[in-house]
């Protein structure tokens, strides 16, 4: 892909998704969090369909795409699950072995009809996708899947594509939220959204819901989560990128003792800390994602790119966030200034698919293979 389609299609996103912190406000504990006119929106304008081929009704581009998004999304905040939806669950379904499946939902995926969410972790979280806690099991010749995932996003999806063990390996299910055994329980994060806890009791499958069979389920879900990590670090770097900018605003509009107070040297040596974080961050997403878009990438390497990036990406958005709020005084406190959900969403965002403790750990144990 093109520098200059990247260049288009990220003017035309940052031109779209502009920081609206009443909106932002106004979601929070809602159901369903986000906007579906604004997701439809989104479709129109190809953002869900840049990683569906054009065969399914999408754009047929690569994750540069999807990262260039991303990163506007994250400047503005966007509540609309943009790296859970449009990429992890599409691609778990567009990578998955059932080509019915694929032409009956990638287009309304494509164009913001419905919204999928991917329940893989167990109730503990983790990264290892094979760790799931949902299983599948056989009762007087039918299929059905017990257990429970959580950590699910978006909360409020219309259908979700269920990881379970089943005897032969890893299998990955659609399931619609109105199936019949399917209980979901939001719960609560930090910027006022919600995951999800589903709980399945002796839910009904078959082969028509299976969007993964044991020989391409587990390869499907490891790309899937390594492109939505990378999706999620963009997300993150386009949030630090913005507190930065605001940070800065205020040192020089800020006056103390009759001068600004970013002409102290303590505060400029901070500000400088700040800048070389977020600067980090972005040549280490950059590696990663060209890493990952080299057709000689290999699983391993890319799931060494996701985690590299996803670890300096949440620290630092945890790091720049917390420096700003200090910075600010007592204003960055009040709900009132958007600074506060800057922080919030970080708090959010750094923890979704994997802290920066837990990629760390992922890439030591990655790199060290031979």
């Amino acid at each position: 892909m093109s520098d200059d389609t990247l260049r288009m299609l990220r003017d035309s996103a940052a031109d779209f998704a502009t920081l609206d912190g009443a909106r932002v406000r106004r979601l929070r504990g809602t159901d369903p969090g986000f906007e579906r006119d604004r997701w439809r929106e989104m479709g129109d304008m190809g953002w869900l369909g840049v990683l569906i081929p054009e065969a399914h009704g999408g754009l047929g581009l690569d994750l540069g795409a999807a990262v260039t998004i991303a990163e506007q999304l994250g400047r503005a905040l966007y509540p609309e699950p943009y790296s859970a939806s449009a990429v992890l669950a599409t691609l778990a379904l567009l990578h998955g072995d059932n080509a019915a499946l694929k032409q009956t939902l990638l287009p309304r995926l494509a164009s913001g009809e419905i919204v999928a969410g991917l329940a893989w972790q167990g109730e503990r979280g983790g990264l290892d996708p094979d760790q799931c806690s949902v299983k599948l099991r056989e009762s007087n010749g039918a299929q059905q899947l017990e257990g429970s995932s959580r950590f699910v996003s978006p909360a409020a999806a219309d259908g979700y594509i269920v990881a379970a063990r089943a005897a032969q390996g890893l299998e990955l299910h659609w399931i619609a939220r109105s199936a019949p055994g399917l209980a979901c329980e939001p719960e609560a994060r930090a910027d006022g959204s919600a995951s999800a806890l589903l709980r399945f009791e002796a839910v009904g499958v078959s082969a028509d819901t299976r969007v993964a069979s044991p020989a391409a389920a587990s390869a499907a879900l490891r790309l899937a989560l390594d492109h939505a990590t990378l999706s999620t670090s963009a997300e993150l770097f386009g949030l630090m990128d913005c507190t930065l900018e605001m940070t800065l605003d205020y040192l020089r509009t800020r006056v103390q003792f009759g001068k600004p107070i970013g002409s102290f040297q303590a505060l400029q040596h901070r500000a400088v800390d700040m800048y070389m974080q977020k600067e980090m961050t972005r040549a280490t997403l950059g590696a990663a994602v060209s890493s990952v878009l080299d057709p000689a990438c290999t699983g391993e390497q890319r799931a060494v790119a996701a985690s590299s990036a996803k670890a300096r990406a949440s620290q630092a958005a945890l790091a720049i966030c917390k420096e700003a709020l200090q910075m600010h005084g007592a204003i960055g406190y009040t709900d009132e200034y958007d600074l506060g959900l800057y922080f919030n969403r970080a708090l959010v965002l750094s923890a979704s698919l994997g802290n920066a403790s837990a990629h760390r750990s992922r890439y030591a144990s990655l790199a060290a293979l031979p």
